[in-house]
């Protein structure tokens, strides 16, 4: 399977980030003309790395200069690796701290660090710069990160940091594919032939040609018509792609950077929520009650005010539960991060995390609010687990651990926790909410009670059978935990039918009778039987009875149909077996018809079947019978 990632940097303006990109990739990032003038990333760049190991990186160039903090943000929610750019001639600079700053709150899961115009200073010097960041880098992902000094200008060290991308990428888990879609939009265009086209990182899920989604934070339902990824049409993207959506029926005045694209019937904007806010240590200020605030989710920049729920006050590197007044809906999941920043946007306040995205209004103090935020955020990864596989969706462990992005054996830990209180199961290849697996059980065991009331001559129904009549709207989740229940047990197998524990097929006297009647005559003619499906005339049983009768005979073993037209008792078949043992071997078929007294027409198909059951081997005109029979 290919790997799919987003690689972003973040850096000093003019430390060489796009000259960086365009040494890795071939593609230039900057594409306004102003940038191209100035030489000055203003907006988000974006281009694409093919990896060895099947890994690609779609990769997002931020602006570095102070004053477009605004688009360096709508750019960062989406790593799944931050690339930090330092110059190897300046070191650690004002925006060096700010974007390190911002994607520790975002919690970007690891990073690199490329220390670039390295053919303009000598090693001592080289040495020194490393020295610097290593201490700078203290505490956050790039604490251990490797330092590759590079030269956009030379190439020196850009094998070395594709080789190193490559690694950290290739062991890292992929994005969630299975769960509903977000793309956060993060450019809208018009192409000529096409109409609007959107662009984004997508955070999960996958996203198919033609599907059915919704336009955040209006609802509206829209549809693609095209997908892009890497300048390739494709028929689906999944997460970690960069895409491109070409949108059916929407003008581009009506689509605007900030607003998120989804699976629909899923989610809900709100403007409120809960959170729990990690102020930053380099904050200036403290963040007072009911403070004015620029609120940062995936593309979205929107004005707010801050309530603090436990005090007056949060000052540099303290913590709180707060919630969060929005003047404009924000469509956010539980555990989705947030960046404040101050009002006038001249420094960052700290990061958030969601711990209920539909919140209602809370008294300051109150204990029971308090309390239930606080047992959320006692048991987060649970719920984040739990949330990850709500409704009927099976994932495997390295995927959950790669949606929380939390290690996997923490995920692990999780799920074996949620198993022994009775939250979640494992389907043998996946985890699933246990909640689920009872709604599955329930409606199958309530459809088996009722397929065995009306059809009681039955010994059970095919799986495909059931699946179907189930209309489960996750055919794929309704059949792992039917495996699951067989596995433990719960459900009856029978050959290949299945019924409720305990179930016997049973007929009725007249039922009885009538088939007594068809065996007995079966039993009599044994190996010359009557044309099977002329059984029911001869016999003169309503075509309603010979159904019952015959799907009783065949699903029981009691009989056997060899051929379309040619059906013989079990007790026949067996007895033909002894007769066919006690001839020499090997025999021809007309030595075994003449032992079954039975003619060509019959004894042909017999041998057949005998042959297919493993009875007997042919070995040119002749038959053996096989040692182990």
């Amino acid at each position: 399977m290919r790997k799919h990632f987003i690689v972003g940097t973040a850096g000093h303006v003019d430390h060489g980030k796009s000259s960086l990109i365009r040494a890795l990739t071939g593609i230039e990032t900057d594409r306004l003309p102003e940038e191209k003038a100035r030489g000055l990333s203003i907006d988000l760049g974006f281009a694409h790395l093919s990896l060895p190991g099947d890994v690609v990186a779609g990769i997002v160039d931020v602006p570095g200069h102070e004053r477009f903090l605004k688009n360096m943000l709508a750019g960062v929610g989406g790593y799944d690796l931050g690339l930090l750019v330092v110059d190897a001639q300046e070191g650690v600079m004002p925006q060096t701290r700010e974007h390190v700053e911002i994607l520790e709150l975002l919690r970007t899961p690891q990073g690199l660090v490329a220390i670039t115009k390295a053919d303009l200073v000598d090693a001592e010097f080289l040495e020194l710069v490393s020295e610097e960041l290593r201490d700078f880098l203290k505490g956050t992902i790039w604490a251990e990160a490797a330092m590759i000094p590079v030269s956009s200008k030379t190439g020196r060290g850009i094998e070395e940091l594709k080789q190193k991308l490559t690694r950290l990428l290739g062991s890292s888990a992929v994005r969630d594919r299975q769960s509903r879609f977000r793309l956060p939009i993060d450019r809208v265009f018009v192409k000529p032939g096409f109409g609007t086209v959107v662009t984004g990182s997508l955070w999960s899920g996958t996203l198919s040609k033609g599907a059915r989604m919704q336009l955040w934070p209006s609802g509206r339902e829209v549809r693609v018509r095209g997908l892009h990824v890497h300048g390739q049409e494709v028929e689906e993207a999944v997460a970690g792609q960069r895409v491109a959506v070409n949108l059916s029926g929407l003008d581009s005045d009506e689509v605007k950077r900030g607003m998120l694209l989804s699976s629909a019937d899923w989610l809900h904007p709100t403007l409120r929520c809960d959170g729990r806010l990690q102020v930053s240590p380099r904050a200036p200020r403290p963040l007072k009650h009911r403070s004015r605030v620029r609120i940062y989710h995936g593309t979205t920049e929107v004005f707010g005010r801050a309530l603090l729920l436990e005090g007056e006050e949060l000052a540099a590197g303290q913590s709180g539960l707060i919630q969060l007044l929005l003047d404009e809906p924000l469509v956010m999941l539980p555990n989705d991060r947030l960046i404040l920043r101050d009002f006038t946007s001249s420094y960052t306040i700290g990061g958030a995390e969601v711990l209920e995205p539909l919140a209602t209004p809370h008294r300051r103090h109150d204990e029971e609010a308090l309390a239930q935020l606080q047992r959320k955020e006692v048991g987060g990864l649970h719920q984040r687990l739990l949330a990850e596989m709500q409704g009927a969706v099976c994932k495997t462990t390295a995927q959950l651990a790669a949606q929380l992005q939390i290690p996997a054996e923490e995920a692990e830990q999780g799920l074996q926790q949620l198993q022994a209180g009775g939250q979640a199961v494992w389907l043998g290849k996946a985890w699933a909410q246990q909640a689920s697996l009872e709604q599955v059980r329930e409606s199958l065991f309530s459809l088996l009670g009722g397929l065995q009331q009306k059809s009681p001559w039955k010994t059970g129904w095919r799986k495909e059978e059931l699946l179907k009549q189930l209309s489960h709207p996750q055919p794929r989740f309704a059949e792992e935990c039917l495996t699951h229940l067989l596995e433990q047990q719960e459900l009856q197998l029978t050959g290949r039918l299945l019924a409720l524990p305990g179930h016997q097929p049973e007929l009725t006297k007249a039922q009885q009778q009538a088939l007594e009647r068809i065996e007995q005559r079966l039993l009599r003619e044994a190996f010359t039987p009557p044309n099977w499906s002329e059984l029911a005339v001869q016999e003169k049983l309503e075509a309603n009875l010979w159904k019952i009768l015959e799907t009783y005979l065949l699903e029981t073993g009691r009989a056997q149909k060899i051929a379309p037209d040619l059906g013989l008792l079990q007790q026949t078949l067996e007895e033909g077996k002894r007769v066919l043992s006690e001839l020499p071997s090997p025999f021809a078929a007309s030595q075994a018809r003449d032992a079954l007294a039975t003619s060509r027409k019959f004894m042909i198909p017999l041998l057949e079947y005998y042959d297919q059951v493993g009875f007997t081997q042919r070995h040119g005109e002749v038959r053996r019978v096989r040692q182990n029979h």
